[in-house]
C-alpha cells in the first residue's frame, strides 16, 4: 500500500508537507498542492477521508443544487455538462460533489439545510437564478459560500455569478435568422420564470423590434413534454407555415423535431428550427440543429473554480463572470444548400 512517505519521496518533499497538502493548509502553495495531488493519483495514493474530515472541520464536498425534476436533469445534457466541468475542477483541488434536484421549494429548501447541519457539504453551485430565490436568500443570510450559474438579477453583488449573456446571445441568432431571410420566427419556451429564459426572450424581442417587426403572438410557452408541444405546434401551423421555430432548450428542441417529422413536416424545406445549447442531442439530430454554444462545460468549471477559491478565501471579491456564446451552423436553417451537413462557428 502506497503512504504519505512514498509519496513525499518521489515529490521530493518531507511527509509533513504531503500530511498538509492532504489537509488543504493554507501555508501550502497551490502550485506545490496541484503537483503533489498529481504524484497521489499517480501512485493511487488514498487518504483516509473521514480522519481529514475531521481534521479540517471541512467535508471537501460541494453541492449542486438543481431547480428541477430529477429525470429531467438526467434527460437535459446541459446539466450533465455543467457537471462535468464542476466535477473536473474539484477533482483537481480534492473536492467531490452531490447533487440535489427538486421542483418543490419547500422540499429543496429543508434538503439543503439539512446538507448544511450535517456538514455534508463545505459551498453550493446553485445552477439557475430565480428571482426573490429563498435557497440564495439562505444561503446569503448565513453567509454560507455559494456561486450562481446563472444572472446577478438583483445586481446585489451577494455572490459569484457565472453566465452568458443570454440577452447578446438571443439577439444574436435572430439576427442571424433574419439576415439569412428568415423572417416569421417563432419562439417556443418551457419556462419563463428564470433569468436564463427572460434574457433570451428579452433578445429575441429587441432583435425583431430592431427590424421593425413586432415581437407580439411570436413567443409561445409551453411545458416540457410531447402532448402540450404538439398543441403549441397545432396552434402555430394553424395560422399558416412560420419560417423558423426557435426553442430555448435542447430538450424541447428534440420533442419539437420529432412533433414535425410525425406530422409530416421537413426541415429545413418546410419550416427551420434552431435552439440554444450545443449537445449530441442537437449535433446528432436528423437533421443536424444549428445552435447557440453556450458552453456549459466551462461554465461549470468557472463556477467549481471560483466556489473552491471562495471557500478557502471567504473574503474574496464577488464577481460576475460572462462565458462567450458563438453560433453553429448546420442542416436545420441552411435551404440554400440542403447538402451540406457540416457544422461550422460563427462567433
Amino acid at each position: 500500500m502506497v503512504t504519505i512517505k512514498d509519496v513525499a519521496k518521489a515529490a521530493g518533499v518531507s511527509p509533513s508537507t504531503v500530511s498538509r497538502v492532504v489537509k488543504d493548509h493554507q501555508g501550502i502553495s497551490m502550485d506545490t498542492k496541484r503537483r503533489i495531488r498529481k504524484i497521489m493519483d499517480s501512485m493511487g495514493y488514498s487518504p483516509n477521508i473521514a480522519a481529514r474530515n475531521l481534521v479540517t472541520n471541512r467535508s471537501f464536498t460541494i453541492g449542486l443544487i438543481i431547480k428541477s425534476a430529477v429525470h429531467e436533469a438526467v434527460l437535459n445534457p446541459f446539466f450533465a455538462e455543467v457537471n462535468y466541468g464542476v466535477s473536473e475542477a474539484c477533482r483537481k483541488e480534492g473536492f467531490s460533489t452531490l447533487m440535489t434536484s427538486a421542483n418543490d421549494d419547500e422540499d429543496l429548501f429543508g434538503e439543503i439545510k439539512d446538507m448544511i447541519n450535517s456538514r455534508q457539504v463545505d459551498g453550493f453551485i446553485l445552477l439557475y437564478s430565480k428571482e426573490g430565490d429563498p435557497v440564495a436568500k439562505y444561503l446569503t443570510e448565513i453567509n454560507f459560500p455559494y456561486v450562481v450559474i446563472g444572472k446577478d438579477i438583483s445586481n446585489s453583488q451577494d455572490a459569484i455569478y457565472v453566465d452568458n449573456d443570454n440577452v447578446y446571445a438571443s439577439h444574436m441568432i435572430t439576427d442571424y435568422l433574419l439576415d439569412e431571410g428568415y423572417s416569421d420566427i417563432r419562439m417556443i419556451t418551457d419556462n419563463d420564470i428564470f433569468a436564463v429564459a427572460k434574457d433570451r426572450i428579452k433578445g429575441f424581442s429587441r432583435a425583431l423590434e430592431k427590424r421593425g417587426v413586432s415581437p407580439e403572438g411570436r413567443i409561445l410557452k409551453c411545458r416540457n413534454d410531447s402532448n402540450s408541444v404538439r398543441k403549441v405546434l397545432e396552434e402555430i401551423f394553424s395560422g399558416g407555415s412560420p419560417d423558423v421555430i426557435l426553442t430555448l432548450d435542447g430538450v424541447v428542441n428534440a420533442r419539437v423535431v420529432s412533433e414535425l417529422y410525425q406530422g409530416g413536416y421537413r426541415i429545413p424545406e418546410d419550416v427551420a428550427t434552431v435552439t440554444f445549447n450545443d449537445s449530441p442531442l442537437t449535433e446528432f439530430a436528423s437533421p443536424p440543429q444549428t445552435t447557440v454554444d453556450i458552453f456549459p462545460g466551462e461554465l461549470g468549471r468557472e463556477a467549481g473554480n471560483e466556489i473552491i477559491d471562495l471557500i478557502r478565501n471567504p473574503d474574496k471579491l464577488k464577481k460576475n463572470i460572462i462565458i462567450p456564446t458563438s453560433i453553429i451552423e448546420r442542416q436545420s436553417t441552411k435551404r440554400r444548400m440542403p447538402d451540406e451537413s457540416d457544422g461550422m462557428e460563427r462567433v
